[in-house]
């Protein structure tokens, strides 16, 4: 694989490839969780540092309903958004126009995703800085390529389709078996993006896609008339900002919550 010949585009993959370098070790040695930082701070028994990827415990009740004892360090790597910001820098330092025009297509989710997190009090918690982190570096990819180049629906759909892929992942290895029935409170699955209001197998996620190829066929319409490459990067600006408030105000975000007063160890 070759590097973009592109000196400014091969410039900033290096800097957000080292960023999502060192966030990726975070997330491989971190094995705290915000659910649990909220009730207990740092001094709960999983907010550390360690090398066990695999100390994941969740317990079934008789009523169907789950308590998550435990995280591990790998389950913030089955996130939608992380996967986003790797399409960003990995498209600028390889010239992978799929990888582009993925970054471009999804942008919108890092987007909803920070205006989703605001609630001040977390942003004590270095996990929730490095969603941030992560967060941002997504939307800064997104819109420096809007920036640069027109969205093509054909070539951004590998991208946007892989974020199914990503939000089924996690409802597969984060929820008990069967992780279709009634979950509402499966923390882990419903952390991408949004607590969605039904479940069917899976593909209540398709909402989601058909959301995206909505904004992106209107951004797509709007820079087509927009001569001035200069100002394409307003465009999605714009229309991320009306589709955030009118989520917001119609109640359609949902940050998943889970119900810890049970919570053990």
């Amino acid at each position: 694989m070759k590097l973009n010949p592109n000196v400014i585009e091969r410039r900033i993959g290096w800097i957000f490839f080292i960023i999502w370098l060192f966030t990726f070790i975070f997330y491989f040695t971190w094995d705290g969780w915000i659910q649990e930082w909220r009730i207990t701070g740092y001094e709960g028994e999983n907010q550390h540092f360690d090398l066990d990827p695999f100390d994941f415990s969740v317990t079934t009740k008789n009523d169907g309903t789950y308590i998550y004892n435990s995280t591990n360090n790998l389950h913030n790597l089955i996130y939608i958004c992380y996967f986003v910001f790797f399409m960003g820098w990995f498209g600028l330092l390889f010239d992978v126009e799929w990888a582009k025009q993925g970054a471009m297509g999804t942008v919108g989710i890092s987007f909803i995703a920070t205006l989703s997190t605001l609630n001040p009090s977390d942003h004590l918690y270095i996990l929730q800085i490095n969603y941030d982190i992560v967060h941002v570096s997504g939307i800064i990819l997104g819109l420096f390529l809007f920036s640069q180049h027109r969205p093509s629906l054909k070539k951004m759909t590998p991208g946007i389709s892989l974020t199914f892929v990503f939000y089924i992942l996690s409802r597969i290895i984060y929820e008990p078996w069967p992780y279709w029935e009634e979950s509402a409170n499966a923390y882990y699955s419903v952390n991408q993006i949004n607590d969605v209001p039904f479940y069917f197998y899976g593909f209540e996620y398709s909402v989601v896609i058909a959301l995206l190829y909505v904004i992106n066929i209107t951004i797509l319409l709007i820079n087509m008339r927009i001569k001035n490459k200069k100002i394409w990067v307003f465009t999605p600006m714009i229309i991320y900002t009306i589709a955030c408030i009118l989520l917001f105000s119609l109640n359609l975000v949902h940050p998943p919550v889970v119900d810890l007063t049970t919570w053990t160890r």
